[in-house]
């Protein structure tokens, strides 16, 4: 059954359970179990990963230029998120998914072999930090493509939820703490658990079989670029989806200020010590899983463009409060709500396209989605870097968070307006 209009799956994400039968929900929502114990050990891996590379390429050289390589060249290989979507749709999704895992696997296990025999280098770092970039970024359209075959789309939001909670927990929370600690002990102890993440998720996707809703679609016989091309003509042709990817990829720039300048907030602006900074991550965290648990309970409460909307504008308030606060308390509760907007605004949107966009082609429009909503992050990173030099590291914050709010008002109308000409037809 593939989902190709407009009105049906806008009501299933409206009104629970009118999607799906209940036998067809009872019959595939354990399944989801599985995926999501896979993810999750997949985000403990990945948090480790993501603070022991650093560290290594730090082993090799102290340079600032050479050091923020690490970061670029794993960021450029998540910007071929396109890619990314058209192996999901010409490959079975959970097979592809499985490749990924072991490749990675191989990736990270020849790191860790590296480190050992002492025959690492920098280059194989920015080549092995691009392959994963790529992988992840490949591993997430196509797990956002999967899942739609798992659970009905009546609870889509609500598995979307969960996912975001235990990667918020297991990737932030836990797994990068607890790279840089494996690091100090061993440096290749985080990559061979990182490699360990990778099997265990296979596993998991491997038995038992998953059952899933519909078949898994092959891709038309084209070309790649001729498939990218299909995706961004359909992104482009529905008003409602290419107005809210812009509105993402403008909300990711101003939301870089937060990732890019909390520490410097926290020991400069709050003149607190370097260990208080983990406090903040926390809170964040916890902000993160209390957002991802109740997207489900906002969007049957408001609906999923008006929670949305309601999401931003409470990011939007909450770094204006970030950015005018010196009270740590009230400063952390803040930075707690920004990862409560964040949660609910990503599980609803993504939720939407699963629902609204045809499954044989999901793949390749998510990925010039996902492209379009990261593609001005880095510039995001750098105007809130130039700012904060030369003014107080606060002020970032505090024009992220009106910007937020004019993005907000400005966006509110035409969404709603787009939304309500949808479900009308």
């Amino acid at each position: 059954m593939e989902v190709s209009s407009a009105g049906g799956p806008d009501r299933a994400l409206d009104k629970e359970g009118s999607a799906s039968s209940p036998a067809r929900a009872d019959e595939t929502w354990p399944h989801f179990g599985r995926l999501w114990l896979a993810s999750a050990v997949s985000a403990l891996g990945d948090g480790v990963r993501n603070s022991a590379l650093p560290l290594l390429a730090f082993s090799f050289t102290e340079n600032p230029v050479l050091l923020s390589l690490t970061t670029i060249v794993t960021a450029l290989g998540m910007m071929m998120a396109p890619l990314g979507g058209v192996w999901a749709d010409i490959f079975n999704r959970r097979a592809l998914l499985i490749a990924i895992d072991l490749c990675r696997f191989a990736v990270v296990g020849l790191i860790a072999l590296g480190v050992l025999t002492d025959t690492l280098n920098l280059v194989l770092v920015y080549i092995a930090a691009a392959v994963l970039g790529l992988g992840e970024s490949v591993f997430l359209v196509t797990a956002q493509a999967f899942l739609p075959k798992v659970v009905p789309p009546e609870r889509l939001t609500t598995a979307n939820g969960r996912l975001h909670a235990v990667q918020v927990v297991l990737r932030d929370s836990v797994g990068q703490p607890l790279g840089g600690l494996l690091f100090a002990f061993a440096a290749a102890a985080p990559f061979i658990l990182d490699g360990a993440s990778f099997l265990l998720g296979v596993v998991l996707l491997l038995f038992p079989a998953l059952r899933t809703v519909r078949t898994d679609a092959t891709g038309p016989r084209t070309t790649w670029w001729q498939m990218i091309r299909e995706g961004m003509s359909y992104l482009r042709a529905d008003k409602l989806l290419i107005r809210l990817a812009v509105v993402l990829g403008t909300l990711n720039f101003f939301t870089m200020s937060l990732g890019v300048l909390m520490v410097l907030y926290v020991v400069k602006w709050l003149d607190l010590p370097e260990s208080a900074y983990g406090f903040f991550l926390a809170a964040n965290a916890l902000g993160g899983v209390l957002g991802g648990l109740s997207s489900d309970w906002v969007r049957r409460r408001i609906g999923v463009v008006p929670g949305a909307l309601a999401a931003m504008a409470l990011m939007g308030v909450s770094c204006l409060v970030l950015g005018g606060t010196r009270v740590p308390a009230v400063a952390a509760v803040a930075f707690g709500a920004v990862g409560i907007g964040i949660a609910i605004w990503q599980t609803l949107i993504t939720a939407f396209r699963q629902t609204t966009i045809p499954q044989d082609i999901l793949g390749r429009v998510n990925g010039v989605f996902r492209l379009l909503s990261v593609c001005v992050s880095p510039f995001g990173a750098i105007t809130a870097g130039v700012v904060a030099e030369f003014t107080e590291v606060n002020v970032p914050i505090l024009v992220s968070g009106v910007g937020i709010l004019a993005l907000t008002a400005i966006s509110g109308r035409p969404l709603l307006r787009m939304r309500a000409a949808r479900s009308a037809h």
